[in-house]
């Protein structure tokens, strides 16, 4: 299993699992020009605590991904559980994260609070701005390991990573047709709702 902590061989932008290493790095970086990589990860293990299960610090058992808090882990850990507390009082869609249902709640008061400040569009979440940003920028801060492509965001990474493995993760529960992505299985679900 690859683990998800920066080799010294490894640049973040090197794996959309490294995100959060990621964003360590270019928060360092931008502190300190000259921050080379012994000092970061001597920092680095420093500012997390020791987890009880292994030396690693605040380790997820399952996926083998370490964070740098345990709420975070805790946190992470309802991906596996796939505990949902939080939940919308309008639709009753339930999350994860207090953050995801607040941005859900936006869309049913079309509240954008959050504005492009080259282009003024708006937007309802503060993620959306910084990937939205990078159209105008430019930046393709995640790159494929195999074929090299880079993207603006990593969920578009995610989908295209599913090209090089083959993993189809959606799947119609009624004739148990797989897909790389979300969308074609909606796509699909409409042959069933249309075809009786």
């Amino acid at each position: 299993m690859e683990k998800n902590s920066l080799s010294p061989s490894a640049t973040p932008y090197d794996s959309y699992k490294n995100f959060s290493n990621f964003q360590f790095y270019r928060q360092q970086h931008q502190q300190q020009p000259n921050y080379n990589q012994q000092q970061q990860q001597q920092q680095h293990s420093q500012a997390q605590q020791p987890s009880l299960i292994s030396n690693a610090p605040n380790l997820c058992r399952i996926c083998g991904k370490s964070y740098a808090r345990p709420s975070t882990l805790k946190t992470h850990l309802r991906t596996h559980s796939g505990d949902k507390p939080y939940v919308c009082h309008t639709c009753s869609k339930s999350f994860s994260q207090a953050a995801n249902l607040t941005a859900h709640v936006r869309t049913h008061s079309g509240e954008k609070p959050f504005r492009c400040s080259v282009c003024d569009r708006r937007f309802s979440q503060s993620s959306s701005v910084t990937t939205h940003m990078r159209t105008h920028s430019g930046e393709r801060p995640y790159r494929c390991r195999t074929c090299k492509k880079t993207f603006s965001d990593s969920s578009t990474l995610t989908k295209h990573l599913r090209i090089h493995s083959g993993e189809k993760p959606y799947r119609c529960k009624i004739c148990l047709l797989r897909f790389s992505q979300s969308g074609n299985l909606n796509r699909h679900m409409r042959v069933h709702c249309c075809s009786s």
